[in-house]
């Protein structure tokens, strides 16, 4: 029996695609949701039903990392002593991925990580990010990896055992939501009255500390051009720190964000995931990151590192795209089930 763990937006959005392609196989699976971002589990119901084990209580406002860590581990273990015959699949790089990871190996679960051996090769940037992904692997016992780079990665840490290079399954996602869900009346009314907007979002922790910094760059912006800025549950925003000129809306549904990022002119974010999804719909971003674990998306001319400085760079988002292979590759979610099939069936 597979087991799913997840606990923020982007493993939802990761994982539901190998689970449509399970089911469609008549092949049966459990999942569990940690809690880590509460507010946001609607977008799994949405996409899969009710998770079949749901953590509470885990989340305290300004709580420590190990505190959120250890309430994941304590609460994921006591799961995972009902079946040690548990498969137990996670997602990247968060901390409900690294908890669950390590409560797998204390369990002696079997652990198949999708989306395996990205790296910046700099522990602090993202943090935890980095260090979370780069012990993961070294508790895997089959790797998933979205691009040739991270095979390679891992091969440098000494790991080549069942590495699988099979995408990533954001593309999959990508295309699902593109074709297959309705937008919220008030998302196509927004982008209806902004045209040519360009979509912003901003949540990482390291960019906590220059938000100030970065909200300015974005109110100068906004005497030029139009933004949607999106909110994170992450990060505190009021009405006196963006301009009126920006559109401020509070977080929305994957799909949703789909929409918004296809009819966008451009993106300014410093997210993993819309770095990969950005190529989906033909679009740039300028990442305000100083470093990135998907050089892909920078090396194919769809994303620029820009750390603060935004509104020198803006002009990036205007320059036509060239016409490349999707790095991150196609059919994905098939590709991973199968091996799956070869190797437990």
């Amino acid at each position: 029996m597979y087991l799913f763990c997840f606990g923020t937006r982007p493993e939802i959005i990761k994982q539901f695609p190998v689970m449509n392609e399970l089911k469609k196989r008549g092949l049966k699976f459990k999942t569990l949701f940690s809690g880590q971002h509460e507010d946001l589990i609607k977008d799994f119901i949405d996409l899969v039903g009710s998770p079949t084990y749901s953590i509470t209580d885990v989340v305290e406002h300004g709580q420590t990392l190990n505190k959120l860590f250890s309430k994941i581990l304590l609460k994921t273990s006591e799961i995972l002593k009902e079946d040690k015959s548990f498969k137990v699949i996670v997602q990247g790089d968060t901390s409900t991925a690294f908890a669950t990871s390590l409560a797998s190996f204390h369990n002696q679960n079997k652990l198949i990580h999708i989306e395996a051996g990205l790296r910046t090769n700099n522990l602090h940037s993202p943090f935890p990010e980095e260090g979370n992904r780069t012990l993961i692997s070294h508790l895997a016992d089959i790797h998933f990896c979205p691009t040739e780079r991270s095979v390679e990665n891992l091969k440098d840490e000494g790991l080549e055992k069942n590495v699988f290079l099979v995408g990533n399954t954001v593309v999959d996602s990508f295309d699902y939501i593109s074709n297959n869900t309705i937008i919220s009346k008030n998302i196509e009314n927004l982008v209806s009255d902004n045209e040519n907007y360009i979509l912003c979002t901003l949540h990482r922790r390291e960019n906590r500390k220059y938000i100030n910094e970065l909200w300015d760059e974005l109110n100068i912006l906004s005497e030029k051009r139009k933004i949607i800025y999106v909110k994170h549950p992450s990060i505190e925003i009021s009405n006196k720190n963006l301009s009126e000129n920006i559109s401020t809306i509070d977080p929305v549904n994957y799909m949703d964000m789909v929409h918004l990022i296809k009819n966008s002119s451009g993106v300014i974010s410093d997210s993993g995931g819309i770095q990969e999804e950005v190529i989906s719909a033909n679009k740039k971003i300028l990442i305000c990151r100083d470093t990135t674990e998907r050089p892909e998306t920078v090396e194919t001319g769809y994303g620029k590192l820009v750390g603060r400085n935004i509104n020198n760079n803006i002009n990036f988002l205007d320059m036509k795209n060239s016409n490349v292979k999707n790095p991150y590759g196609n059919n994905v979610s098939k590709k991973i089930v199968d091996t799956l099939e070869d190797l437990f069936i």
